[in-house]
């Protein structure tokens, strides 16, 4: 089985990465004047949503027997957990090496760079790796001060990535003036140096963790992948959801003149419950928005990246949707506030559309204006392509469970289909975000796609609001 999906999937992705990143396109967008600038920012997101998810899921993770077995004993966890978080940091550095290996070497390939600064920048990439890896493990040991380290990385990485005199002084910094082209060799120590440093510390942050932390993990990890087995994606995501534990005393609920100020505020408050769930939504939120832009770049693959922003907008407006979920769930039901089904659903969607708007709008216009383009084109796509999202995401809400026809089997002369037909029915509201931020991006373009699945969006989600209970 790893052999088919190797030559069927893997192999053609990888194909495609390489052509288009040694093609004359990729070549130029390398090559790029905001390269440096954006490679600090992506390396900066990449450090914080790292610590965010050591929080949830570290690279410290076994089965919840071997964990309880191994963490109740008198060995250190450096040598009990080290397997794991051995075999991530492997993953997690070869993914870095590979990225910057690319990127060094289509400059190369064209000239355009020395040999000994591709090689430097690709050296840069695996330690950016390690210290990926050192990252996430602090995430996990620490998860209280995760969160701050993470805000911290980001507005760090954002005045790097906008102040370039500042970048001898931050670890982003020292990978964007590793970038080819500049290939500072004393950047290039700087980050090995860091690398080694945090490398030598991964004992001591294993040895940190808690049993009760490990134990959690553990568990959490265990039911989601059963739920996903099953393909049951949404319960096995509603595994991580934090529990509320921020602002408990501070009053969510509070009758305004309009009701749609209720709404926003209860919604509002219940998100910043969770903070953890609340920035990374907003991550995800500003790197789709990042995507956008990029996509609209001549010398870029547009396709590409506006299938990405899609999938990554749609995850983001997950922490935003709750109270959405909460009028989906129970509009099947008689009306709990005294209105109506449909008055409730839109009342709880103004919170995720103002919050989306303002992330995508400010998003959109940082980085419009360091790549030199237009903000209008990519601002319209962006808004086009969150309303496309959010009715998804009430669409997924809606579709309830997985219906008994469908599991019946779909023999043909390629085989049984039945699988893959589930498959595309778990995931069909990330299948069609990942469509909508294609078509998006070919607004001005190409409207008709935006037409058509504009329409197959809505038309899906008024049959499933109808058939609702």
């Amino acid at each position: 089985m790893f052999l088919m999906v190797t030559v069927v999937v893997a192999a053609p992705v990888a194909r495609a990465v390489w052509l288009s990143a040694f093609s004359t396109e990729g070549a130029a967008l390398f090559a790029s004047a905001a390269a440096p600038a954006m490679t600090a920012l992506v390396v900066a997101c990449v450090w914080a949503g790292a610590l965010l998810l050591g929080r949830e899921r570290g690279p410290a993770l076994l089965p919840p027997f071997l964990t309880h077995a191994l963490a109740t004993t008198d060995l250190p966890r450096s040598d009990t957990f080290a397997g794991p978080v051995l075999r991530a940091a492997a993953i997690v550095t070869a993914s870095t090496t590979i990225a910057a290996g690319v990127v060094a070497s289509s400059l190369a390939s064209r000239g355009l760079v020395e040999p000994l600064h591709a090689l430097a920048f690709t050296v840069v990439g695996a330690a950016v790796g390690v210290v990926t890896t050192a990252f996430w493990l602090i995430g996990q040991a620490f998860s209280r001060a995760a969160i701050p380290l993470a805000l911290g990385s980001l507005a760090l990485g954002a005045a790097t990535a906008t102040f370039p005199s500042t970048r001898p002084f931050t670890p982003w910094g020292w990978v964007a003036l590793a970038y080819p082209g500049i290939g500072s060799m004393s950047a290039t120590a700087a980050a090995c140096a860091l690398a080694i440093a945090l490398a030598a510390s991964l004992p001591a942050l294993m040895n940190r963790l808690s049993h009760a932390e490990l134990a959690a993990q553990a568990a959490r990890w265990d039911s989601a992948t059963i739920h996903a087995a099953g393909m049951d994606f949404s319960t096995a995501a509603a595994t991580y959801q934090a529990r509320p534990h921020r602002g408990r005393r501070l009053r969510a609920v509070r009758p305004m003149n309009r009701l749609a100020v209720t709404f926003f505020i209860r919604d509002a408050v219940g998100a910043t419950r969770t903070p953890g769930r609340l920035i990374a939504g907003i991550l995800a939120l500003t790197g789709a928005g990042a995507l956008i832009v990029l996509a609209l770049v001549p010398t870029t693959p547009g396709l590409l990246l506006g299938a990405v922003a899609g999938v990554l907008l749609f995850t983001g407006l997950g922490p935003l949707t709750d109270g959405m979920r909460h009028a989906a769930y129970v509009a099947s039901d008689l009306p709990l506030y005294g209105i109506s089904d449909a008055h409730l659903l839109t009342n709880h969607l103004l919170f995720p559309l103002i919050v989306t708007a303002i992330v995508l709008v400010t998003a959109v216009s940082v980085c419009a204006a360091i790549t030199g383009i237009a903000v209008i084109p990519p601002l319209l796509s962006a808004l086009t392509l969150a309303l496309l999202t959010l009715v998804a995401r009430v669409s997924n809400a809606l579709k309830g469970p997985l219906q008994p026809a469908l599991l019946a089997p779909i023999p043909t002369p390629m085989g049984d289909l039945g699988a893959a037909i589930r498959l595309i029915w778990a995931l069909d509201a990330v299948l069609v975000t990942a469509i909508a931020g294609v078509s998006a991006t070919l607004i001005l373009q190409a409207p008709i796609p935006l037409v058509g699945i504009t329409s197959a969006m809505l038309a899906v989600a008024v049959h499933r609001w109808r058939r609702r209970g």
